[in-house]
């Protein structure tokens, strides 16, 4: 009884020592690999067996998946492969470590198999020239920008990049691939930053916005004006080749400005000027005369907008005119026929009609190139009496009172719809807080000075040409173009706000391509002269109305934009604001 474990010990290590003898170049029993079975396989036909798996991982279809997409490559293409030296070797040291546990693993294989691991190598230099060579798996840096705002040179913020982390994607195809499983893997991706901070472009901004502020005045022949400041930030190019970058005036961008800003100081043939007659479009110009500018223009204004001294009068040297040039820049244009009209009334002979007419004789006869906007407050300036207009009723704080120029919001209300009628944007306006019922519910503009504007904005390919008419009881305001798109105004929806109603109007243009644009206009409108919309005082200090509302056009002041509508450009269906 002693004796029999000793015996059966003793037959069991005899049988082991003589099967490992047999199999001593053999793999042994019930052993795997990649799935496949290799037990008792000789040298030769092993390392057979292990080169045949390594072609086929190198041919094995790996998707790679991402939250910037998906793409599917061959494993070799990806650097992927099967190392078959040291996969063999752990195949054949499989159940043959330890001198103790050899007779214990032995005894096993004869009743369980067990796998060897394949050995994946991955070349790393090769995954990633793979992975960051397709658009499909990179989200390429933006790097910060400047835009043009009402006033200034404005930042648009930099958007970091998003690419494949190639060392987590290494990790799982790895993975995959030992484990036989599915050859699709789930990828991290990692941050990639601009070139540039926004710090560094907001700081060129900021010295650049010094130039823009300053007032800049220059004088052609007899004419004299002052450069906007959102056309002076528009001569402004940031260079991001450069290191460190560059936002610098570029005296190409200048030259042609000035002409186009300059023609008024135009004599002879380098004058031109729309009129209308009988409803038809005339370009009319004389022979011989002077043009802006020369070359060295640009140069006076960079150093004027340089050294600060744009409060002085700098005086632009003019060039001869060539025969019909100004004639062709106004044809360019394509202003060829009316595209839109609008019309309101008023009470005869009151102040407020002056103020209307005058604000309407100083507008006609403006255009808007492509892509250009018309700033009512920069072509108009202060209402002043020199400049002919007199006391006119305003709105104030949400109450009705009067001033010099008061009245010339019907003017605004009148350009506002022809405007809209005409396809045109908005790059800002504000609706009256009060509603005037001679103008179309939720469709208006107030205007004062120097704020709340209308600036208009031109997005078609041509030229737009505003040409005003009046008469004792009315305004017109007529657009010229060339007829490209097709205006569909919805009716208008209320909502309530506390004691306020805000109005909400869709409109449809349907471009001469085919492509169809929705986009609101929106008012909001106090319960009465003198609230608020949670129903305050809009102004504790006045609660009397000073002239009688017929008399009155509801000139807007700044008070106004805590209860009207937020000053909107108009845009897309996809943004509702």
């Amino acid at each position: 009884m002693l004796g029999l474990p000793v015996c059966i010990a003793a037959l069991i290590l005899g049988v082991w020592f003589v099967d490992t003898a047999v199999h001593r170049d053999r793999v042994v029993r019930n052993v795997k690999v990649a799935g496949e079975t290799v037990g008792g396989l000789s040298d030769v036909a092993l390392r057979a067996r292990v080169q045949a798996i390594a072609d086929r991982v190198a041919g094995t279809q790996i998707v790679i998946q991402s939250e910037l997409g998906d793409a599917i490559w061959v494993a070799s293409d990806l650097g992927v492969s099967l190392d078959v030296i040291s996969t063999y070797d752990a195949v054949m040291s499989t159940r043959r470590e330890g001198l103790v546990n050899r007779p214990l693993n032995w005894l096993s294989s004869l009743t369980s198999s067990t796998s060897a691991e394949i050995d994946i190598d991955i070349d790393l230099s090769t995954l990633e020239k793979t992975l960051y060579g397709t658009d499909r798996l990179e989200q390429l840096p933006v790097e910060p920008s400047v835009r043009i705002g009402p006033n200034e040179l404005e930042l648009v913020p930099g958007i970091p990049g998003k690419i494949i982390d190639v060392a987590d994607a290494a990790a799982a195809i790895a993975r995959v691939i030992r484990e036989g499983s599915t050859p699709t893997v789930q990828v991290d991706t990692v941050e990639v930053a601009t070139k540039f901070s926004d710090s560094t472009v907001a700081e060129l901004i900021a010295e650049a916005n010094r130039s823009v502020h300053t007032p800049l005045r220059v004088r052609l022949n007899d004419y004299e004006t002052v450069i906007a400041p959102a056309v002076v930030a528009s001569w402004f190019v940031l260079n991001l080749g450069d290191s460190p970058p560059t936002l610098t005036l570029d005296p190409s961008l200048i030259l042609p400005s000035l002409e186009e800003l300059l023609m008024p100081g135009n004599t002879g043939a380098g004058q031109a000027e729309f009129d209308i007659r009988n409803g038809e479009v005339k370009i009319i110009s004389s022979d011989g005369g002077t043009a802006c500018c020369q070359a060295d223009a640009a140069g006076i204004v960079v150093g004027a907008l340089e050294a600060g001294h744009g409060d002085q009068i700098h005086v632009l040297p003019n060039r001869p005119a060539a025969p019909r040039e100004a004639v062709d820049r106004l044809e360019a244009l394509g202003v060829v026929e009316k595209v839109s009209s609008f019309t309101t009334k008023y009470a005869c002979c009151v102040g407020r009609v002056t103020n209307i007419q005058k604000f309407a004789e100083i507008v006609s006869g403006n255009w808007i190139k492509p892509g250009g906007r018309l700033s009512l407050n920069e072509v108009v300036g202060r209402r002043t009496e020199e400049k002919g207009f007199v006391p006119g009723g305003f709105i104030s704080k949400g109450h009705l009172v009067e001033d010099i120029g008061g009245g010339v919001s019907q003017f605004a209300t009148t350009i506002f719809n022809a405007a809209l009628r005409a396809g045109l944007d908005f790059e800002y306006y504000q609706a009256h807080s009060i509603y005037f019922e001679r103008y179309p519910y939720g469709l208006e503009a107030t205007i004062s000075y120097p704020r709340p504007d209308l600036v208009i904005t031109n997005p078609t390919p041509f030229g737009v040409l505003v040409w005003n008419s009046w008469t004792d009881e009315s305004i017109t305001v007529d657009i010229y173009s060339t007829s490209n798109v097709q205006v569909t105004l919805e009716e208008p929806t209320e909502t309530p706000v506390d004691l306020c109603t805000r109005v909400k109007t869709m409109r449809l243009r349907t471009w001469q391509d085919g492509s169809e644009e929705a986009d609101y206009f929106f008012a909001t409108y106090r319960p009465e002269e003198g609230l608020n919309c949670d129903g305050t005082p809009s102004d504790p200090d006045q609660t009397t109305t000073t002239i009688a509302p017929e008399d009155t056009e509801g000139d807007g002041d700044q008070s106004e934009s805590s209860t009207n509508t937020v000053p909107v450009t108009t845009t897309s269906i996809a943004n509702s604001n």
